[in-house]
């Protein structure tokens, strides 16, 4: 039995966050309800599509749609670029026959697919209805849920993008079977957010415990990992529903860890981290310049190098990439004003602040204490 949670925008723009096991095999009697047509595309990576595409592709069938045509685009961070994307409008434009608005998009893939599908809706035709069909950790729990969608431009993340909201989302619990361990562990310093941010009990009850290390294995307990990933979009769902555009401020707290960590994916060509280790090292690296600009305790600093800790993610800076070059890359944040970056920092376990300025040597002794403190533990080779 799915977990459902809703997602409730006006405007007819709610949607519903299918959790569980299987769903796979139900994407097309649901999208059945919000589909305003029965042609759809399934847009995925060679890796995805050769477990998933068909039982997605037949469910769509077996709900009467038109068997779908399924695109592709090559695997990794590097290519979530205007190149991938203009590929993409090529092949959509040349598929025959021609799609129309209201053809469905399937993103199916990871958060790298999420990202440029939903943009791909948003732009192609003027904009496409699509769902979100996320196959990793860090997917389910963040960026197939709140309509932000976008590419990579030059050194800067998601500087060129759009909010369009998904019609729904599938969260098959079972396609994380098929993840490297890497890949769940990545995924899990996204859930270590939203504890730091709204509920502390994700970090007590699923990073910090025992059970965590079998969570990151083929035999995790599926009602921990489920319940990580419910109580996840929960939160994302109340924050993306009081601030879907970012303008009160609010939505920003989901920021947290991004600001550096955004810096050190770029830094390293997006090449060396998952993004939710990048995210990981970037939230130590706010605890530590939190603590320095005095809104973050020390023992709130120590919580999240244990999460990180024991969800065996990095903690330390890339010792290859420089201060410099890291607050070099700050005033490109798309956070940022007028070149300053703005910070998420942690008043507390459960309570962050958003939209903090925090003076150049002050960012500067935050990182030098990160340097000090946490060694190279945990980076990936």
């Amino acid at each position: 039995m799915a977990e459902i949670v809703h997602v409730p925008l006006d405007g007819g723009r709610a949607y519903d966050i299918h959790i569980g096991a299987g769903l796979l095999t139900n994407v097309g009697e649901v999208v059945n309800g919000v589909a305003r047509s029965n042609r759809a595309v399934i847009v995925s990576q060679p890796p995805i599509a050769k477990h998933y595409a068909k039982t997605v592709a037949d469910s769509l069938v077996a709900a009467g749609f038109d068997a779908p045509d399924v695109v592709l685009f090559p695997a990794g961070e590097r290519y979530k670029t205007h190149r991938t994307l203009e590929k993409l409008y090529g092949a959509l434009y040349e598929l025959r026959p021609a799609i129309d608005r209201k053809t469905l998009l399937v993103a199916l893939g990871g958060g790298v697919v999420g990202d440029v599908v939903g943009f791909l809706a948003a732009t192609y035709l003027r904009g496409l209805d699509y769902v979100q069909v996320p196959t990793t950790l860090l997917a389910m729990v963040d960026s197939s849920v709140g309509g932000k969608t976008g590419i990579d431009y030059r050194a800067g993340k998601n500087l060129i993008g759009a909010f369009h909201q998904p019609r729904a989302v599938f969260a098959d619990t079972a396609t994380l079977r098929t993840l490297p361990v890497r890949e769940l562990q990545a995924g899990s310093a996204e859930v270590i957010k939203y504890g730091v941010i709204r509920l502390p009990r994700l970090i007590d009850d699923v990073i910090a415990s025992s059970e965590f290390g079998t969570i990151c294995g083929p035999r995790y307990p599926h009602a921990v990992l489920s319940g990580a990933i419910r109580r996840s979009c929960e939160i994302k769902a109340e924050v993306v529903t009081r601030d879907e555009y970012e303008t009160t401020g609010l939505r920003a707290i989901l920021n947290f860890g991004h600001t550096i960590g955004h810096a050190v994916e770029a830094a390293t060509n997006y090449r060396r981290y998952k993004h939710g280790e990048a995210v990981a090292i970037g939230m130590i690296a706010a605890a530590c310049i939190g603590e320095v600009a005095g809104v973050t305790p020390p023992q709130v600093r120590d919580d999240v190098r244990r999460a990180v800790f024991n969800a065996k993610l990095p903690s330390a800076l890339p010792d290859d990439v420089s201060d410099d070059a890291l607050i070099a890359l700050l005033g490109r944040d798309k956070k940022s004003e007028n070149g300053a970056p703005k910070f998420v920092l942690a008043r507390a376990l459960g309570d962050v602040v958003s939209g903090v300025a925090v003076e150049e040597s002050a960012i500067r002794e935050g990182l030098a204490m990160q340097r000090a403190k946490y060694t190279a533990e945990g980076v990936p080779s």
